[in-house]
C-alpha cells in the first residue's frame, strides 16, 4: 500500500470520526435542550407566583394605606364638624337649657304631674343623646388625647353614667355639673379660673395660716367656754369648736357671742379678735391675691394687644413702602419706555 492510499484511508476514517461525533453531538444537544425546558418553566412559574406574591402584598398595603387615609379624612371631617363656632355655640346654648330644665324639674307642678314629668324626661333624653354624638364626635377627632383634656373627660363621664346609671337619682343630678363646660368655652369665665389656679401657692399660704388661727381660736374657746350652759354645744370639743368658728366666720357670731357675755362679760374680746383676724384680715388677703392675679391676667392681655397693635403698624408701614417702591418701578419703566422709543 502506497502512502497515498494510506493518507486517503485515514482522511476517511477521520472524517467519518468526525461525523460520527456530530451525529451523536445533536441528540445530546436536543436532550439538553428538553431537560432544560422543565427546569425554565419552572422558574418561569416561580417568577410569575413571586409577581402574583408581589401584587397581592402591594394591593394589601394599597388598600390599607387608603384606608387610614379616608379615616384621617373622617377624623378631620368629624373634628372639623364639632369644634365648628356654630355648633359650639348650638352645645353651649343645649347645656344652658338643659340645666334650666333641670331645675324647673324641681317644682312641684312638674313632679306632681305624670304627663308632664314625662315630657322632661323625654327632652332630657334628648338632650343626652345629642351631648353623646358630640363625645363621640370628639373622641373620633382626639382619640386616646381625649383623656388628657379634663373638661371632655368630665363631660364623658356624666354621660356614661347618664346611660348606664340612669335609675340612681343621685347620678341624675350630677348631670347638671356639664354647666362648667361653659367655663372652657367662654373667654371670661377660662381668665378667672386661670388666675385662680395661678394664685394657688400663694393662697396655699394664707391657707396654711387661716388654719392656724382656727386651731389657736378652737382651743382657746374650748378653753374658756367648755362649762358654760349655751343653748348648743357649741364649745364642748374641739371638733365642735372648729366648727363653731367656720360658722361665726361667715359673720353668724353675734347670738353666740351674747350667749357666753350673760356669764363672763368679757367674753366678747376672743370673738372680736377672731372676727377680725378671719374675716378681715385673712380674707382681705386672699381677695387682694386674686385681683393681683387677674390684674396680671389683663396687663398679660394688654400686652398681646399692644404687641398685635404694633405688628399691625409695622404691617402698614411695609406695606406702604411695597407701594413706594412699586410706583417708582413703574415711573423707571415708563422712562426705559419713553428712551426706548426715542432711539
Amino acid at each position: 500500500m502506497s502512502s497515498s492510499d494510506t493518507a486517503a484511508m485515514y482522511d476517511g476514517e477521520g472524517s467519518g470520526s468526525v461525523a460520527a461525533k456530530d451525529t451523536i453531538s445533536i441528540p445530546q444537544a436536543r436532550g439538553s435542550e428538553r431537560q432544560s425546558t422543565p427546569s425554565s418553566n419552572a422558574n418561569k412559574n416561580n417568577l410569575v407566583g413571586d409577581y402574583d406574591d408581589n401584587s397581592d402584598d402591594s394591593n394589601e398595603k394599597g388598600r390599607k394605606e387608603r384606608f387610614w387615609e379616608y379615616f384621617a379624612h373622617f377624623r378631620h371631617f368629624c373634628g372639623d364638624l364639632v369644634n365648628h363656632p356654630f355648633i359650639d355655640k348650638g352645645i353651649i346654648l343645649f347645656i344652658i337649657i338643659n340645666s334650666v330644665m333641670m331645675g324647673i324639674a324641681t317644682f312641684d307642678f312638674v313632679t306632681e304631674n305624670p304627663d308632664i314629668e314625662h315630657d322632661f324626661e323625654t327632652v332630657d333624653k334628648i338632650f343626652l343623646i345629642i351631648f353623646t354624638i358630640e363625645s363621640a364626635l370628639q373622641f373620633i377627632f382626639h382619640g386616646f388625647n381625649l383623656f388628657t383634656k379634663g373638661e371632655l373627660v368630665f363631660d364623658l363621664v356624666i354621660i356614661v353614667l347618664s346611660w348606664f346609671a340612669e335609675d340612681l337619682q343621685i347620678i341624675r343630678a350630677f348631670r347638671v355639673f356639664r354647666v362648667l363646660r361653659l367655663v372652657t368655652r367662654i373667654d371670661t369665665l377660662r381668665k378667672l379660673v386661670s388666675a385662680l389656679f395661678s394664685v394657688l401657692p400663694r393662697l396655699s399660704a394664707i391657707t396654711a395660716l387661716l388654719l392656724l388661727v382656727f386651731y389657736i381660736f378652737a382651743v382657746l374657746f374650748t378653753a374658756l367656754f367648755k362649762d358654760l350652759p349655751l343653748d348648743e354645744r357649741y364649745f364642748n370639743r374641739l371638733d365642735l369648736s372648729l366648727y363653731t368658728l367656720f360658722v361665726m366666720m361667715t359673720m353668724e357670731w353675734a347670738g353666740v357671742a351674747r350667749q357666753c357675755m350673760e356669764y363672763h362679760k368679757w367674753a366678747w374680746a376672743p370673738f372680736v379678735a377672731f372676727i377680725a383676724l378671719s374675716g378681715f384680715i385673712v380674707f382681705n388677703l386672699i381677695i387682694a391675691v386674686i385681683c393681683d392675679a387677674v390684674a396680671v391676667i389683663e396687663r398679660e392681655d394688654e400686652e398681646e394687644v399692644s404687641i398685635a397693635d404694633q405688628q399691625d403698624e409695622r404691617v402698614d408701614e411695609l406695606s406702604k413702602k411695597i407701594e413706594g417702591l412699586l410706583k417708582n418701578q413703574r415711573e423707571l419703566q415708563a422712562t426705559l419706555d419713553l428712551l426706548k422709543n426715542q432711539r
